[in-house]
């Protein structure tokens, strides 16, 4: 085993098969990697790889499932004491994984943080909403967040690597990766009351309907929604943030019916004001949300919904001056 020092591995494990071949595992052990750091240390794991069979390894005490993605991505193998592992060797052919442990088991005090609740929220629409760069104070004005939890939502980010400090301003590294963990951190199903219902008359009934009597408190989502930008398939229901489903399914005349909806109500629990914020009109008169929250929504939907939060997400890669305000 190597002493450790710069640009030395700290561990050097030779494997071999019983046709004579070997590969050498060269090996950084870390106690914390975050995010941030996976780039740095994939470029120095290359730099002391001295044989054409060395595979480089990452080792630690725990690995988030990010930093477990941006390894992979990065094409090292890891290992955490909590049993998550992924070795891949190409000669002689190894491939060995397994999971362990979700969160950290030995982490005390405040959680690490995620992008749930409504705070992380305000911060991440305003972060994708707007292509700009960010100082604390404008980043609290526009999405209505504490000093506290602007601070802390955006200290998270910087050990995703969603966000990185410049001077005294923050740049967005990523949109679509920023898009896709509070996709995953904040899906519709657990940030909102959902209540299902059927508008015997159809959906296109319906969204005349609301049309004709919408409030700066509904918006539409969901593919009816996407489908003002990039469409991909026939509606099949209607999924509309409100902000009582008791008001608004008396006031539309909705049915409860949980078998077959073709109108889903969701009203904001844990989200509040979010889901409506930079809410468009359309041309047929009535609200649709934002496309990052409409296409968060249906990454985190059943059925066709996550393909078509994908599709919509291709066009917003294509058309960022389209939908990301300056």
């Amino acid at each position: 085993m190597p002493s450790r020092g710069p640009h030395h591995p700290d561990a050097i494990i030779t494997i071999g098969a019983p046709d004579g071949r070997s590969a050498r595992l060269v090996a950084e052990v870390r106690q914390v990697l975050e995010r941030r750091d996976v780039e740095r240390v994939a470029s120095q794991l290359r730099s002391m790889m001295t044989q054409r069979t060395d595979t480089p390894v990452v080792a630690a005490r725990y690995l988030s499932p990010s930093v477990r993605d941006a390894l992979t991505d990065e094409g090292l193998s890891y290992v955490d004491a909590t049993g998550n592992l992924r070795l891949v060797v190409g000669s002689p052919a190894v491939f060995i994984s397994s999971q362990g442990q979700g969160r950290d088991p030995w982490r005390k005090g405040r959680p690490q943080g995620t992008l749930k609740g409504e705070p992380a929220a305000r911060v991440a629409r305003a972060l994708l909403d707007y292509r700009r760069d960010w100082t604390v104070r404008e980043l609290m004005s526009a999405s209505g967040a504490s000093s506290g939890a602007s601070y802390r939502v955006l200290e998270y980010l910087e050990r995703e690597d969603l966000v990185v400090k410049v001077d005294k301003r923050y740049q967005v590294t990523d949109w679509e990766r920023l898009l896709r963990a509070w996709s995953a951190d904040a899906a519709f199903q657990t940030t909102n009351r959902v209540m299902a219902f059927i508008e015997p008359r159809g959906v296109d009934y319906f969204l005349a309907k609301i049309a004709e009597e919408s409030t700066s408190h509904i918006t539409v989502t969901g593919s009816i929604a996407a489908k003002e930008w990039a469409t991909y398939a026939p509606a099949k229901a209607a999924y509309v943030y409100v902000s009582s489903i008791q008001e608004a399914s008396e006031q539309w005349g909705l049915r409860p019916n949980a078998t077959a909806p073709n109108v889903l109500l969701l009203e904001p629990r844990s989200a509040g004001e979010v889901p409506f914020q930079n809410s468009v009109t359309t041309e047929s008169g009535y609200p649709v949300a934002a496309p990052a929250q409409v296409a968060a929504d249906l990454l985190n939907g059943p059925g066709r919904e996550p393909a078509e939060g994908e599709f919509l997400i291709e066009w917003m890669k294509a058309n960022e001056e389209c939908w990301r305000r300056a």
